[in-house]
């Protein structure tokens, strides 16, 4: 067994103590290791560079150990048990890693418990002890991990069978607000941390529960599969997004995404569905991705790259369901669900990366470019969250077509759960196979009884456009794309088709800076690209009058189109003018409204609606 101790006194230099107690005898080159990243995250992020100096010790005494990599240690001379005492820097306020004040602690096991080379198969042990500095007088602990001997504030002693167990029960620990409901039997809590007075935490339960009833009857076992589930939530003033687990996730929001007392309760406002969305995103992941996984994940190998073109699927049909569950168990209504999928069709046909790069590669190269996004990313990327979620909508129709509505994307995820996910009787745990590259194809193909290579390989391996207004059409659908109607405009759900719209445009996006406006982004073929405006120009005037962001658009709609402008702008602290023909907008922003009064009946069986 391998003991870790966590002491939280160092708040205010955001240190969290970490001992490592390995009562069994060690030879010399012993490695000690830690991941470079976190499942769920594909990034190489160099946890261990937060790692301050480790000592070990046998019996107090002083062991020689030396750094052999990057996230790696070795242990010099042989040892019949051993003592490593490090710190740990936590000031990354992200789902992902560590961050400790005298208001919180959070923290994953991949930022904070070293791995002992050969031994991640063994038993570990965690030891939370109570601060006894003021500022953690009302602290509780929230964490999935197994708890072995805890108080009624949860400080004490938690196990896990492996350390690629111990590192996926993340731990928050702070003055919590808590609430908890049940699915099939099974306790599930939610935790917030730092949550503003006044919000309607009874509502929050609910229409939570609500959700992961659904989920759970979607997979048609008797109980999800795991014994609890906990939901922990850091609330800040501006915020957004979630981390999954095997029986937990560490969820970001911002202040507006939680409904206050007092509200109207038959209203849902779009920050609180941009909540429940995520909370429905990263529970369904606890079948998608979390059990359902890749086969090149099993193991996780946490010291280097790993790549699958598989991301797609992943990512892409959880988030087609999380927002689709939404409606189907009555949490949202149906003209919501479609203001969403509109805002995400949006996203994907604004910017020029669709054309360029294919899902398949964009998961492929995930850890390159997906997560490492420049000021170039809509011209070079596309999504495999929204794309992704985008082909599975595709999926779920073109599986209905072959099969004249009988079947669906729903058989096909049971399906696929059936066999990669759902634990066998008399198969030991954890040893389900994992996805090859070509399963799901494969199992599309077993479940509707024909070959569906050319579909995937449109979908997957081609920048071929989607062919999404056909589906609408199916549905009763109005489906538009046109020219946004102001900067950054979403689209969405409307009552009428839309006829209002921006004549001209910079092509480039905008944020304010001291003296006028810095672009943020330029989109390949506007105005800005093709006379040569870059990212961080600093925009000064039009046609030599000073001009700030918000009066951009106004100035370009009273231009005919195709009129020349003057723009001066700084570029690096020097003064330029350019002289430019504007570009008419292009017809980037989506809209769905309803074509007719009456909803048709594969619409009905979409939605399920009764």
């Amino acid at each position: 067994m391998i003991n870790f101790q966590i002491s939280l006194d160092n708040a205010y230099q955001h240190l969290i103590d970490v001992r490592v107690d390995i009562d069994m005898a060690l030879n010399e080159g012993q490695e000690f290791w830690l991941p470079d990243w976190i499942p769920g995250s594909y990034m190489i992020r160099d946890f261990a560079r937060n790692i301050t100096k480790v000592e070990a010790f046998e019996n107090a005494k002083p062991i020689r150990l030396e750094k052999s990599a990057k996230s790696t240690w070795q242990l010099m001379e042989n040892v019949d048990q051993l003592t490593l005492v490090y710190q740990v820097y936590a000031w990354d306020l992200s789902v992902r890693s560590a961050h400790f004040d005298q208001q919180h602690c959070f923290f994953n096991g991949t930022s904070t418990f070293l791995a002992v080379r050969g031994y991640e198969e063994s038993g570990h042990k965690v030891q939370i002890a109570a601060s006894t500095n003021d500022y953690a007088n009302d602290w509780k602990v929230a964490t999935s991990m197994t708890p072995v001997a805890v108080n009624s504030a949860g400080f004490g002693e938690y196990q896990s069978k492996s350390y690629h167990e111990l590192i996926d029960h993340p731990f928050e620990i702070s003055d919590l607000l808590v609430s908890e409901f049940s699915v099939n039997g099974i306790v599930h809590r939610m935790v917030f941390t730092e949550a503003p007075e006044g919000i309607d935490l009874e509502r929050i339960t609910k229409d939570v529960q609500t959700i992961c009833q659904y989920e759970v009857d979607f997979f048609g076992d008797e109980k999800p599969p795991f014994d609890d589930y906990l939901f922990m939530t850091f609330v800040q003033k501006d915020g957004f997004g979630g981390l999954e687990h095997m029986s937990s996730t560490a969820l970001h929001c911002g202040h507006a995404d939680l409904p206050k007392l007092g509200d109207d309760v038959s209203k849902k406002s779009k920050d609180y569905q941009k909540f429940l969305s995520l909370c429905s995103h990263e529970y369904f992941h606890c079948w998608n991705v979390k059990r359902i996984k890749p086969a090149r994940f099993k193991p996780y190998e946490l010291q280097k790259e790993v790549h699958t073109e598989l991301l797609w699927f992943f990512e892409g049909i959880t988030s087609y369901y999380d927002e689709l569950f939404l409606v189907r168990c009555g949490v949202i209504e149906a003209s919501d669900y479609l203001d969403m999928i509109a805002k995400n069709i949006t996203r994907y046909i604004r910017g020029s990366g669709a054309s360029k790069q294919s899902i398949s590669e964009s998961s492929f190269d995930a850890w390159t470019k997906f997560y490492k996004q420049d000021e170039n990313a809509s011209n070079a990327i596309v999504s495999y969250y929204v794309k992704g979620g985008l082909i599975a909508f595709c999926l779920d129709f073109e599986i209905r077509r072959l099969t004249n509505d009988e079947k669906n994307l729903d058989d096909l995820m049971r399906l696929i759960w059936s066999e990669f996910g759902r634990a066998k009787e008399g198969v030991t745990a954890g040893v389900v196979a994992g996805v090859e590259e070509k399963d799901i194809l494969r199992m599309a193909e077993q479940l509707v009884g024909e070959s569906m290579v050319d579909f995937f390989q449109q979908m997957l391996y081609s920048t071929d456009p989607l062919p999404l207004d056909n589906l609408f059409q199916d549905l009763g659908i109005r489906y538009q794309t046109v020219s946004e109607r102001r900067p950054l405009d979403p689209g969405g759900f409307c009552k009428q088709k839309v006829t209002d719209r921006i004549k001209n445009s910079l092509g480039a996006t905008f944020k304010e800076k001291d003296g006028g406006t810095e672009i943020a982004a330029v989109f390949d073929n506007g105005t800005a690209s093709n006379n040569g405006l870059a990212n961080k120009d600093i925009i000064i005037a039009f046609d030599g009058y000073r001009i700030k962001s918000g009066e951009i658009v106004k100035y370009l709609a009273d231009k005919v189109i195709g009129a020349e402008v003057e723009i001066s702008y700084f570029r690096r602290d020097k003064l330029y003018h350019t002289r430019c023909q504007l570009t008419p907008s292009t017809e980037n922003t989506c809209f769905l409204s309803f074509a007719e009064d009456t909803r048709n009946e594969v619409y009905k069986r979409w939605l399920e609606i009764k």
